[in-house]
């Protein structure tokens, strides 16, 4: 667990998330470094943030709204709540 608890509707979130499906064109890495939406995890939440944001949900967010924050070595990408376009629901 985390000990970093986001705050003012931020989200803590995991970069790097696969897609699950499979494309039949296999492209080079970073062959597109502009895509517009990004698939990640959330692994943290603030204390105002409602429902359905929560930890280990997938979500779809705009990528260029991610910030990356450095701070005693450690990196930690967030977001705003309001820059969460959708949740994936869990596979039962």
């Amino acid at each position: 667990m985390n000990p970093f608890i986001p705050c003012n509707r931020y989200v803590l979130i995991e970069r790097g998330v696969q897609n699950k499906r499979q494309s039949l064109i296999e492209l080079p890495e970073g062959a597109f470094p502009d895509e517009t939406h990004e698939r990640v995890i959330i692994t943290g939440v603030s204390s105002g943030t409602r429902p359905p944001i929560s930890p280990g949900n997938q979500a779809v967010v705009l990528s260029h709204m991610i910030e990356e924050v450095e701070f005693e070595g450690e990196k930690l990408n967030l977001i705003l709540e309001n820059h969460i376009l959708g949740i994936f629901e869990k596979e039962v």
